[in-house]
């Protein structure tokens, strides 16, 4: 650790730190608490610690655990470009799945899985919605 004494501002002081992974030397809010480090801070400043959480979760990892799937798998699954209901282009891919039974059924658009979640995946309420819009 380092300390920075400001000679414009009278008994101002900064106490400063050396990042493990960049080598930067910042300032002690630069890095996260740890009060089981003699400094009480990380040894990784905040943006690298960001960074190597990126690079060691993958996004889609929560995802491929929650639906027990291989890597293999979950690629396949992520292959669709389409919507398994509307067709349209997938921006946001959205795993549909049955919530009792977790089984997937497919990869469907946010609008599509947001409207089969607001019926609760009923059949009924969804039948009813067809009939009514073709009395219309």
């Amino acid at each position: 650790m380092v300390i920075c004494i400001n000679i414009s501002i009278p008994n101002f002081h900064t106490i400063m730190k050396t990042c493990s992974r960049c080598g930067e030397t910042k300032e002690l809010s630069c890095f996260s608490k740890r009060s089981s480090r003699p400094s009480g801070v990380q040894s990784k400043c905040k943006e690298c610690e960001t960074e190597v959480r990126r690079q060691y979760y993958k996004p889609h990892e929560y995802a491929r655990r929650k639906f027990k799937l291989t890597e293999d798998q979950y690629n396949n699954l992520m292959s669709n470009t389409n919507c398994q209901i509307c067709d349209a282009e997938l921006t946001k891919k959205c795993i549909d799945h049955c919530h009792s039974t977790n089984k997937i059924r497919g990869v469907l658009c946010n609008n599509c899985n947001t409207a089969l979640g607001l019926v609760g995946d009923n059949t009924q309420i969804l039948q009813s919605m067809i009939e009514y819009l073709q009395k219309l």
